[in-house]
């Protein structure tokens, strides 16, 4: 997919810092990595909520002991 050229006010210090934990080069690269880890994050959180929903309710295991 081709990339797109955008144009955004970043606050720097926390632009270094994303990078340092990221461990990317340049800010683009930190930008795509932080995008991916969102994405990446929104997936997982759908796939627990939807199989775990239920842990926690007072009849989530059956009977009560």
């Amino acid at each position: 997919m081709p990339l797109i050229q955008v144009s955004a006010r970043l606050n720097p210090i926390q632009l270094r810092r994303s990078q340092k934990a990221l461990g990317a080069k340049t800010t683009s690269e930190t930008l795509q990595r932080a995008l991916d880890l969102v994405t990446e994050k929104a997936a997982h959180d759908r796939i627990l909520q939807r199989y775990y929903s239920g842990v926690g309710k007072p009849d989530a295991f059956g009977e009560d002991h």
